[in-house]
């Protein structure tokens, strides 16, 4: 009788704690945190600034906690897309708007449409309506443009400047025309009596990006009016035909065995690259290099260039409380995204550009002053095939192989051969 009594008296202890814990909210199903992953390729400093803009993000959203997951982007789409057709994947994740076609073709991607409005903060009007289009799908907008990733061009500023290149008030000046490129490209080389650069004044880097940045500018594209793929167009041409000049003809940037590209810019054996708003970062680094950012100079009949942009979106099957907490943080990334731009990106949003905050960024203010011209990749599910011919046809030309025409014919009919093959398993 007294052991019956003894463990009444322990049950009555263990419900009396349990009510107290339950009451002070400890376990509470209606205060647990709604938990969120978020992954996304941010690997280098990048990574690092997201990561201090989502712990602040958990400390001001105590219901909420978002854990980041970051991979490589070589295997990172791959990965995102066999986890979420299987439920598993994480509720908010970062698509390249190039990559968007693909993805949705997949269908795991979330409308996000009612994220846009007066309640989140989110405008429309807040976005100029060459990014905004790359998340519409219908009448569906799919995602929120973080931020837009332009090529540009990186400048040693003191070799400019011993060239010559200033502006009146004695600061350092970028070429800015096709003349005055060349005229700096010569201006700054340093040839060595053997007749070997120990300075290039340009250089080639990742060369399908450089070609991509130079096709607007010629009035290029990738498909017709028609959606078939014209990757041997006029202005794709003229502009793999200047790329070639510069490197077999003229012969004034350094041959592909010479492995200088960014590298050579960081060590000073090159005075001017092109590459994406995105490197300076790395450049960020250096304690002893000076370096200013430019719009590409006007090679073609127009200025232009290549870009693309992270976009935040969601997963079709998010419960209602999942939900919630993804739009409550993807609204403040969008809401923050002026410290992540400080990684090395142009913000997505006009307010957020027009802040005295980016204006003090020179690499970045001076890469979107591109945005009007910049041509994002063509809207297609192939496109990993199509960069893949573009990669390919470059590099023909540049070890001069083929002529540029020849190349990008032969890009076109491996493009076309795609294309029609991923019609046909699409209406299968």
């Amino acid at each position: 009788m007294m052991q019956r009594s003894y463990l009444v008296f322990l049950f009555l202890i263990c419900l009396l704690l349990g009510s107290i814990k339950y009451f002070s909210g400890g376990i509470s199903s209606t205060t647990r945190k709604t938990e969120l992953s978020f992954w996304n390729g941010w690997t280098g400093p990048d990574g690092r600034a997201m990561l201090t803009v989502i712990r602040r993000f958990n400390d001001e959203n105590p219901d909420v906690q978002v854990s980041m997951q970051r991979m490589d982007w070589a295997t990172y789409y791959n990965k995102l897309m066999v986890a979420a057709m299987n439920g598993r994947g994480p509720q908010v994740f970062v698509i390249h708007a190039s990559t968007l076609p693909r993805m949705m073709q997949a269908g795991f991607v979330a409308d996000a449409s009612d994220l846009y409005g007066q309640k989140t903060g989110i405008l429309e009007s807040d976005f100029d309506s060459k990014v905004l289009t790359q998340v519409k799908y219908g009448k569906e907008l799919v995602g929120v443009p973080l931020d837009i990733h332009p090529q540009g061009m990186y400048c040693n500023a003191q070799m400019l400047k011993e060239a010559g290149f200033t502006n009146p008030n004695g600061t350092v000046r970028a070429p800015v025309t096709k003349e005055e490129f060349l005229k700096a490209i010569n201006a700054t080389q340093k040839i060595s009596s053997d007749g070997s650069h120990s300075v290039w004044g340009f250089s080639w880097t990742m060369w399908r990006n450089n070609f991509m940045a130079l096709v607007p500018q010629f009035h290029g594209h990738y498909f017709d009016d028609q959606g078939q793929p014209d990757l041997a167009c006029p202005g794709n041409v003229a502009a793999l035909e200047f790329m070639n000049e510069l490197m077999n003809k003229i012969k004034v940037t350094p041959s592909p065995e010479s492995n200088m590209g960014w590298v050579g810019f960081r060590q000073k054996h090159v005075a001017m690259v092109f590459d994406g708003v995105y490197m300076v970062g790395d450049l960020q680094r250096l304690d002893d290099l000076q370096y200013i950012g430019a719009p590409i100079p006007v090679i073609g009949d127009q200025q232009g260039t290549m870009a693309d942009s992270h976009c935040l979106c969601m997963r079709t099957d998010l419960t209602p409380k999942e939900r919630n907490a993804a739009e409550r943080f993807i609204a403040y990334l969008s809401k923050n995204s002026i410290e992540w731009a400080a990684a090395g990106q142009v913000p997505a949003r006009k307010s957020i550009r027009n802040s005295p905050a980016f204006a003090k960024m020179q690499v970045q203010y001076a890469f979107s002053k591109q945005i009007p011209g910049m041509l994002y990749p063509p809207r297609t599910p192939v496109l990993f095939e199509l960069t893949l011919e573009i990669d390919l046809a470059v590099e023909k030309v540049l070890r001069g192989r083929a002529t540029a025409l020849q190349a990008l014919q032969v890009a076109n009919d491996n493009v076309k051969k795609v294309v029609e093959r991923n019609r046909q398993e699409s209406s299968s």
